[in-house]
């Protein structure tokens, strides 16, 4: 798989904390249960615009999801018996299936159409009500992120290159540590071991 994205310049001596935890990341990624007004949120809390969370969500024409992260909308849409009704029927369908054989450690793309590609699949795909998680989805008849749904759907692929490589600088440099919070790590996934 070869994606072609525009490169951003990031900031040298970036710190880290000097520990992980479940609980810590909680409060720094999106879970995939929120709602739009909690994405803002999160996202204006971290310097970012709904821009930013338009755009950013659009990292979501790449990758995969797990059955069980959407089993909800499938089955039983909350409580309801039935699936969620704002995804396509046929969507819907095409997901059950490959669910029900699959089970909940079953993955599905998060782009149907183009899940390998870096493009405006992912837009595409919620105007057609293809949006497979759903704070995506919710993110095309919400007033404040519709409009840019829409527009990045029509953008070329060049400008969505563009402005997802401008958001993800900004984004690198939203709460940066600073003082002695954290370090700057000579390996990107461990921590230096003179940290204690």
């Amino acid at each position: 798989m070869q994606v072609k994205v525009d490169y951003w310049p990031l900031m040298y001596g970036r710190k880290d904390g000097r520990r992980s935890s479940m609980v810590d990341a909680d409060q720094y990624v999106p879970m995939g249960r929120e709602s739009v007004t909690d994405l803002i949120a999160f996202f204006e809390s971290r310097g970012l615009t709904v821009l930013d969370l338009a755009v950013l969500s659009g990292a979501h024409t790449i990758g995969r999801a797990t059955c069980a992260a959407v089993k909800p909308r499938l089955w039983d849409y909350a409580g309801t018996g039935r699936p969620d009704a704002s995804m396509s029927p046929r969507y819907g369908d095409f997901l059950r299936r490959k669910c029900a054989a699959a089970g909940d450690g079953g993955y599905v793309y998060l782009d149907a159409d183009t899940p390998t590609e870096f493009d405006n699949g992912y837009y595409k795909n919620l105007l057609r009500a293809m949006g497979l998680l759903e704070p995506d989805q919710k993110l095309l008849p919400d007033s404040r992120t519709g409009e840019f749904v829409r527009q990045l759907a029509g953008a070329r692929p060049e400008l969505i290159r563009h402005q997802f490589a401008d958001s993800m600088r900004r984004l690198g440099a939203a709460q940066v540590l600073t003082g002695d919070e954290g370090e700057v790590r000579l390996k990107c996934s461990a921590i230096n071991s003179n940290s204690y």
